[in-house]
Parts: C-alpha cells; structure tokens; sequence
C-alpha cells in the first residue's frame, strides 16, 4: 500500500527521539476532542504543555490528507512507555460529538493502518488511545473504531491490492468493506482482469441486497 504523506513542518521545542521499529508493535487513533483545530493549534496546545510540541505521529485532516507529525520518533499521545511501542494517529475532529466521520478521513485512516503495517510486520495490536488508557474516552464514543479495523483487515487479506490504479483504490476499499466485491477464494483481487456476466450478476445480488437492508432501517 502506498500513501501520500505530507510533512507539516514544525518548531520542535527539543530534537525528537527515533523509535526502534522492531519494538513498535501498536497504533492507537486519537480524535482532537475540538470541532475544527488544526495541527499548528494542537502543536501550540502541546508546546504549552511542555511537551517537544505536536504529539501524534500521524495525523489525517477531514478531507483525507495524510500528515507526518512526529513520524517515526518518539511520540507523545500515550502515556510513557508506550510511546516508545505504539504509534499514534490523530483524527481531526470532535467524535465524543461528532457522529458521522467524513468517509475521506475514514478511508484514508484505513490506507494508513494498511501502510504502517506492511512497513513495520511487528504492529499486531491496532486500536482507539482509551484501549491503552481507562481514563479517556478518546477517541470519541462516535468514533468509527471498528469500522477501521476491520476494514483494513479486509484489505490486508487482498494479496494484489498494490496492482489497484491509485484512482481507483479508494472505490475498491469501499466495495471490499461492504462485501460487494471481496476477490476470488485465493484472496486475489484481480483488477486488471474482465468480469464475466456470472460475477456480476453476483456483484449485482449484493448491491441490491445492501440496498433493501438500508430500506429495512
């Protein structure tokens, strides 16, 4: 999985510590407990704290814009040590208020999980920050939490998900969350190959089974 990530700069208060990748074997998603801010303002808030300043090592606006905050270094949304073994991802965004994420934030969220993955085999564990810590209801009771997680787990388990065009990889997520396409019994997608009147009929079936669900809500 390949991801677009861009580097928001930042005045560090002190230099940041590397993480031994082979240690790191956590994510943990965070919300911003804030409707709007953005990361300057939660890097404010952070250096106020006495912090090196922002906290999360990625962060992922409203629109799906994939940032680097801290990287792969010493992050500080945990408390300590886990921040040596657990990578965080901030969510821009109230969800102890909000109760619809905006599905780009959710699929890019999705892609991230997939990516960090993949780079580093030893994170088993994926989950919300009060997973880590009882004293928090971050990242929000609206928040998608296992909508992410299962949704990555589904890709992860499409072996040629990287032969995906890029502008179709967000569609092939949603189809694949939803069931309406989930690859053949080798757990090959197969994107580049025709589809015969059989397997749509079958991709059909599913869509208008998913529809008379929404009907019956």
């Amino acid at each position: 999985m390949s991801v677009e990530i861009i580097k928001e700069e930042f005045d560090w208060a002190r230099p940041l510590e590397p993480l031994d990748l082979s240690k790191v074997t956590g994510i943990a998603f965070h919300h911003m407990a804030h409707p709007t801010a953005g990361m300057q303002t939660i890097h404010k808030w952070h250096l106020d704290r006495g912090w090196a300043g922002f906290a999360y090592n990625y962060w992922i606006d409203f629109y799906g814009s994939i940032f680097e905050g801290r990287g792969l270094n010493k992050g500080a949304g945990l408390y300590d040590p886990l921040n040596r073994t657990v990578l965080s991802i901030g969510f821009q965004g109230d969800y102890d208020n909000s109760e619809i994420i905006p599905e780009a934030q959710l699929i890019a969220g999705v892609k991230l999980v997939v990516y960090l993955k993949q780079l580093i085999p030893a994170i088993k564990t994926v989950n919300g920050h009060n997973y880590w810590q009882n004293d928090t209801s971050c990242p929000g009771r609206y928040f998608p939490l296992e909508r992410i997680i299962e949704t990555s787990a589904k890709i992860e388990r499409i072996k040629d998900f990287d032969n995906i065009a890029g502008w179709a990889e967000d569609s092939a997520i949603k189809v694949i969350e939803k069931g309406i396409m989930i690859g053949d019994d080798q757990g090959f997608f197969n994107p580049a190959m025709p589809c015969t009147r059989q397997e749509l009929a079958v991709v059909v079936s599913r869509l208008l089974e998913l529809i008379e669900q929404a009907r019956r809500i």
